[in-house]
């Protein structure tokens, strides 16, 4: 067994929680992929089985299967997993735990220097793999505590539901499962949520970041049609020259907000960690308007997976990953692309012209929506607070600057904070040799050992 820093004793290395999250990293639920290797279903079942093996199978729920505490919805190929710990007073709004099993990929395998991305590997006091941060350490914090509150034979008022979903890196079809099912229904008919927690972010310094809101993820096509001809002459107009103009725009926008963030001397990087140093500051990601063009496509294919060089395209495309901060109205970013369109777009209205679209599922939220983190006006926020603190540790609320399945809860109208318990960590979501410090993990974990009763029986 690694050894971890020389200052973790035994007991610690030996803590089944962190065997869990190993566990859970070992599955490569890789978005694109999950459903068709199979890896999404093997990793649910797992899931399920850890659950309903420590001493949750004794919890009364209210599904289909009355002798188990856990039950899957959805695509058989993309299962969600879903636990109902029914309270002492089940007509209390529920307390929603949220997590997602499916992540990214993981890029290069060489530029995994330290661990390769699916072996869960516990080194030098961190362990690595894809999921670490993002978010497999919140399932197996959420299973891990679950568990030991069951053990403890704790009594809580209100219901704890656990959801466990797939999808959330490619638009969020896993939630919008949970929340198309008979089950929810019943949630809604039962006094609803009351309080969701979901994905949040690591914090760099000894506080912890809680979430209220996010950018609205739109993901768009850009479409340029032109005249096509033989790539000696003067051909008007073309379909290429009027996509790199908009995209010339749109990296002139990127520039302003990036500048808005950052000031002329920021430097190249992963912005997530720039803003992580800088949260003190006036400006943090979720205050601008990002955007990147993740693609450019155009050419005459010839059939062989070539491309003529010689003649001129008739149409070009281009995608752009815009998130739009709470702090800009969504109609405006509309009005500007089509601004960009009508003036890039040439010809006389037959040929040439560009025009755009939504493309992904659950990227064409047309309204901001927040969770209030007024004590006052939101006493579940208040509950929230003060089970944190519990730990003494202190939360500081801000915009995620990403999306994540909240959005689609905030939308019916759910309180819901982005809430993942890492402190004094590096932002590491995404990016090559992501990890978990070993003892920011386990003390994740004891956080919500405070939190979650707190919340269950928490008057409001």
């Amino acid at each position: 067994m690694d050894t971890i820093n020389d200052t973790v004793n035994n007991t610690v290395e030996e803590d089944p929680s962190i065997t869990l999250l190993q566990d859970l990293i070992k599955f490569s639920t890789v978005s694109a992929t999950g459903p068709s290797t199979g890896t999404y279903t093997s990793c649910a079942s797992y899931i399920k089985n850890y659950l309903t093996s420590n001493a949750l199978n004794n919890i009364k729920t209210l599904c289909s299967s009355p002798q188990s505490s856990c039950f899957t919805l959805g695509d058989p190929t993309s299962p969600v997993v879903v636990l109902n710990w029914i309270g002492s007073s089940p007509t209390l709004p529920c307390i929603l735990l949220n997590c997602h099993y499916d992540v990214v990929p993981p890029g290069d395998i060489k530029q995994w220097t330290s661990a390769l991305p699916f072996s869960g590997l516990k080194k030098d006091g961190r362990i690595y793999g894809r999921g670490a941060q993002d978010m497999k350490c919140v399932v197996a914090q959420y299973m891990s505590c679950l568990t030991k509150l069951s053990e403890s034979g704790i009594t809580m008022k209100r219901t704890v539901v656990f959801t466990a979903v797939p999808d959330e890196e490619i638009g969020g079809a896993g939630m919008a499962d949970f929340l198309a099912s008979d089950f929810y229904k019943g949630v809604e008919g039962r006094g609803g949520i009351g309080l969701a927690l979901d994905e949040g972010l690591a914090s760099e310094d000894d506080t912890y970041s809680v979430f209220y809101g996010e950018r609205l993820p739109w993901w768009i096509k850009v479409t340029s049609k032109g005249a096509t001809g033989h790539g000696s002459r003067f051909i008007e107009p073309t379909a290429m020259e009027q996509i790199i103009d908009v995209s010339r725009k749109a990296l002139d926008f990127r520039k302003q907000q990036k500048d808005i963030l950052h000031g002329l001397d920021c430097h190249a990087g992963c912005d997530h960690a720039v803003v992580a140093k800088r949260r003190r500051e006036k400006k943090t990601m979720g205050d601008v308007t990002s955007l990147n063009i993740t693609a450019i496509h155009a050419g005459v294919d010839n059939g062989d997976g070539t491309y003529a060089y010689n003649v001129i395209p008739p149409e070009a495309k281009a995608t752009f990953d815009i998130r739009i901060s709470p702090h800009v109205d969504p109609e405006d970013i509309r009005a500007m692309i089509n601004g960009w369109c009508q003036e890039c777009s040439k010809g006389d209205g037959e040929v040439g012209g560009l025009e755009w679209d939504f493309i992904g599922h659950g990227n064409d939220f047309k309204t901001h929506y927040t969770t209030e983190t007024d004590v006052e006006v939101n006493p579940y926020y208040r509950a929230f607070l003060e089970g944190v603190k519990l730990s003494g540790i202190e939360c500081r609320p801000e915009v995620f600057p990403a999306a994540t399945d909240s959005r689609f809860l905030r939308k019916l109208g759910i309180r819901a904070l982005g809430f993942s318990p890492m402190r004094n960590s590096e932002i590491l979501l995404h990016e090559y040799n992501e990890n978990i410090k070993v003892d920011v993990f386990l003390e994740g974990v004891e956080v919500y050992m405070k939190l979650i009763p707190h919340l269950a029986n928490c008057e409001v």
